[in-house]
């Protein structure tokens, strides 16, 4: 297979009349067969060249993950052209950077109020020829509807059959298919170009999902503006021949899956913490019997996890006990995610080892990968036959590792970028001549090859003492429970650690309740003594695992929480360090005053 458009032009001849996506109308899920997908994409790849846009060009999305995200971005592939994801939470500023930066000549847009964010920058934007809406009715000369668009695209195949094909035909494996711009934690967006061949590679390299060929059924609900959702998630399903249901609300996600009953299922961290937080409150709402079972059940589970992960055989008492606690509890936890889930793909941040153990107690191995959207997502991971939890697996197929001096993790290998568009300072620093990639990752590789990551380079605090402190490992322990969501550890160049904690909306508001404060806001809420308190019981838990210059001195519980439209968080949920350090540093320096 050369190029990607090859690749979804085979899947939809081999599978035609097979579901290639499930999309949920009037509480309904409506299959969307490959023939389909090939009938709209070409439509839409036509519509495009009717434009007169040429192989090369660049073409932005900007919208929700849906099934137009999806034909339009394959429809971008079929061209020959550059497909760029844009986050729909970012502001305005953002958005015109992107498109600047990119040489956008099109963007096909959700509907008028993303339209809007780009209105009065559209004069900075010369390369922009062409916006087309997904929804609503299009304004001005230069805005088309989807609908439209496909109709231009079925008139020109009726007079040239064969445009999509010759435009396809002169895709090079080594050029560029999509530029995803990082979210990153500073600084402006940085787009990296992955080539067609990084990321035919990185498919061929990730073999995991083969364990189970038929009937598999996944879910699309991240933003496929993100290397996980697009490459991983995406292509790897079109790739693999795998249906997939669109998620079209993130809150209902439970009651989907329970429809859907997915095989398997990857994601960022948080959902797993959220998942873990919501099963440890409700078990401790419970009666006293109950309480009593569900614990003793953890308790089996766990001694059956860790025997698994020693290679132990457990003897026959405790396979019998811990058949009963399937019974009787853990089948229950595997029907919230659909009861057909045999294994969960995590990667993003690390997750608590406490977490992965438990829900490999239920019957739920979470293999944790690593990657970055420089190496076309994956370049380590952890398998069903092959895992150690806490570390992200070993070296992919083709793919060398390597620690430099200070600790950080280097990659080689042909799923590396091709390098940042716009930016030969940076591609300087971050690609060696000989191929290898600098990723910014502090980590250490076991004797048997697993590599287990550290901290971030950038994210190193060194105190005033010149201790070197990783505040991730620190963070980890403090979330390890239902009321905080997020904790930030702040101290670089200061005598001790402190440390910002945001509060888990529903977890608190469900303690409320059972409390007698239903009738108090998230802000009052988090000022009362007994939230303090139980804050401070877990820091010093926390603070008990470490060495003297890690702990925690003081901490300020957060009025309100992080969130991604107010900039504290990065799509994919990480804390952007110096965005909240900025915003809060009045409240840290009092932290500091004797």
């Amino acid at each position: 297979m050369k190029h990607l458009a090859e690749m979804v032009r085979e899947r939809c001849r081999i599978d035609s009349e097979k579901t290639a996506f499930l999309v949920k109308k009037n509480n309904k899920w409506h299959p969307v067969t490959w023939s389909v997908v090939d009938e709209q994409v070409e439509k839409i790849a036509a519509g495009l060249l009717s434009l007169d846009l040429k192989p090369g060009d660049t073409i932005s999305i900007l919208g929700n993950t849906r099934l137009e995200w999806t034909l339009s971005d394959l429809a971008v592939l079929r061209i020959g052209g550059i497909s760029v994801g844009i986050y729909q939470t970012l502001s305005e500023q953002q958005i015109t950077y992107i498109l600047k930066d990119s040489g956008s000549k099109v963007l096909i847009i959700e509907d008028k109020n993303q339209v809007e964010k780009i209105k009065p920058h559209l004069d900075d934007l010369p390369e922009l020829k062409w916006i087309i809406l997904w929804d609503g009715t299009p304004e001005g000369p230069n805005q088309i509807s989807f609908t439209s668009l496909k109709e231009k695209g079925a008139e020109k195949l009726s007079e040239d059959s064969g445009c999509v094909i010759q435009a396809e035909s002169r895709i090079n494996p080594l050029d560029t298919a999509i530029i995803i711009y990082t979210s990153g934690t500073t600084g402006p967006p940085k787009g990296a170009c992955l080539s067609h061949k990084n990321i035919l590679t990185e498919f061929d390299a990730v073999d995991i999902i083969e364990a189970e060929k038929m009937g598999n059924i996944m879910m699309f609900f991240l933003p496929l503006s993100h290397v996980g959702e697009r490459v991983a998630g995406q292509y790897m399903r079109i790739y693999r021949g795998i249906a997939a249901a669109y998620v079209k609300d993130i809150t209902r996600i439970l009651d989907d899956m329970k429809e859907i009953r997915p095989t398997f299922f990857g994601s960022v961290p948080r959902i797993f913490e959220k998942a873990y937080a919501r099963i440890q409150i409700e078990a401790a709402a419970a009666s006293p019997i109950k309480q009593k079972l569900f614990h003793w059940a953890e308790n089996i589970g766990r001694q059956v996890s860790r025997n698994k992960q020693a290679g132990i055989t457990s003897p026959p008492l405790l396979n019998l006990q811990n058949a009963i606690a399937d019974r009787l509890v853990f089948r229950k936890i595997r029907d919230i995610f659909g009861g057909r889930v045999r294994y969960f793909l995590s990667s993003s941040a690390p997750i608590a080892l406490e977490i992965i153990e438990f829900f490999h107690a239920c019957g739920m191995l979470i293999l944790e990968g690593y990657g970055q959207t420089e190496v076309s997502c994956f370049c380590t991971l952890c398998t069903p036959d092959e895992y150690r939890f806490g570390s992200v697996g070993k070296a992919l197929s083709g793919v060398e590792l390597k620690i430099a001096d200070d600790g950080e993790v280097m990659v080689k290998g042909d799923i590396v970028f091709k390098g940042y568009l716009n930016q030969p300072d940076l591609n300087e620093k971050t690609l060696t001549e000989d191929g290898w990639i600098y990723t910014g990752d502090i980590g250490k590789l076991d004797e048997d090859g697993y590599l287990w990551i550290t901290g971030r380079k950038k994210e190193i605090i060194i105190t005033s003492g010149g201790k070197n402190v990783t505040p991730s490992n620190i963070e980890n322990l403090i979330k390890n429970h239902p009321l905080i969501e997020h904790a930030m550890v702040h101290g670089d160049r200061r005598k001790y650690l402190t440390a910002l904690i945001s509060l888990d909306q529903d977890n608190l508001r469900a303690w409320a309740e059972k409390n007698g404060y239903s009738d108090l806001d998230f802000e009052a809420l988090t000022r009362l003594p007994e939230i303090r308190e139980m804050v401070q019981k877990v820091v010093d838990e926390s603070n008990k695992s470490l060495a003297k210059f890690e702990t925690i001195k003081k901490f300020i519980i957060i009025p309100k929480p992080f969130l991604v439209d107010t900039g504290e968080l990065t799509p994919t949920m990480k804390v952007r360090r110096s965005i909240v350090e900025d915003k809060y540093m009045d409240m840290l320096n009092a932290l500091y005053n004797e």
